[in-house]
């Protein structure tokens, strides 16, 4: 049997309910393939984080044997100007194709509180992926498309940036008829959902960091300042391990899908890769 292996780049947004699980577990039911997926993710980095570390993504290209490398880039507030993508991004995509891996750039999502953010994303990943003549992932498309047209299926998670469930199944689908130039309509309608918790918690934590920010915005803090606002940030660090643990539990990750909600997801999906 074919084996196929692809490498995840990324951040929160690609670790969130263990996407690169979801599209391997699609990718070997819709392609009669092996699948072997790795990935490396951490919270809030960018591509240029992933460049200056270098030693994960270097031991990767070099000895990983991966055909494909998703990328996903930091891009909701505070994140890097398009300027920075399109630098970072390049030379990561270098990189890659060094070793004949071909790079998968992600087109990524707004966040729900600022759609206009949505247009500058489409900007600069359809011109990362087409200066470097590399695949590019419409997710956010399709994010845009759902929020407008079938707001009933709710692609976000309590905090309004990263995937519930269902986003976490576009990021995942969007990948395979990118990666396998075919449709993703038919296949299994099933995700992860990694992260516990409560929508009331999340609406508490978020009201919290906006009295935060808006605080030290629009002045330098003083020392005592600082202080404070370092220990009101430990206490909402802190809050929010508590109040959304992570599942360690893999009998109780896997969620099944709404299979109506799903089959418009997949259409919507390929429509997306086809118009790219």
């Amino acid at each position: 049997m074919k084996k196929l292996r692809v490498l995840f780049i990324g951040n929160s947004h690609t670790y969130y309910n263990d996407m690169p699980y979801v599209f391997k577990e699609l990718a070997e039911a819709g392609q009669k393939i092996e699948v072997e997926v790795c990935m490396q993710a951490h919270p809030g980095v960018t591509y240029a984080w992933h460049l200056k570390q270098e030693s994960e993504m270097r031991f990767a290209f070099i000895h990983g044997n991966y055909d494909y490398v998703v990328m996903q880039q930091a891009a909701h507030s505070p994140c890097p100007t398009p300027e920075e993508t399109l630098s970072d991004g390049s030379k990561i995509i270098e990189r890659a194709k060094q070793f004949g891996i071909k790079p998968v750039v992600v087109i990524p999502w707004a966040e729900r509180k600022f759609p206009e953010h949505q247009l500058i994303m489409y900007n600069t990943y359809t011109k990362l992926s087409s200066e470097n003549e590399v695949l590019a992932s419409p997710v956010g498309y399709v994010f845009e498309r759902v929020t407008n047209e079938r707001p009933d299926i709710d692609l976000y998670w309590f905090d309004g940036e990263h995937c519930s469930a269902y986003g976490s199944y576009v990021n995942a689908i969007c990948a395979y008829a990118v990666i396998f130039n075919a449709s993703p309509v038919g296949l299994p309608c099933n995700s992860i959902s990694s992260v516990g918790g409560k929508k009331e918690d999340m609406e508490y934590i978020t009201s919290e960091m906006d009295t935060l920010r808006k605080a030290t915005d629009g002045f330098k803090p003083s020392e005592m300042d600082k202080k404070e606002n370092a220990e009101q940030m430990a206490k909402l660090s802190s809050l929010y391990k508590e109040y959304f643990p992570t599942t360690w539990n893999a009998d109780t990750l896997k969620v099944a899908l709404d299979e109506e909600k799903c089959a418009v997801l997949q259409k919507w999906a390929w429509e997306a890769v086809q118009n790219l």
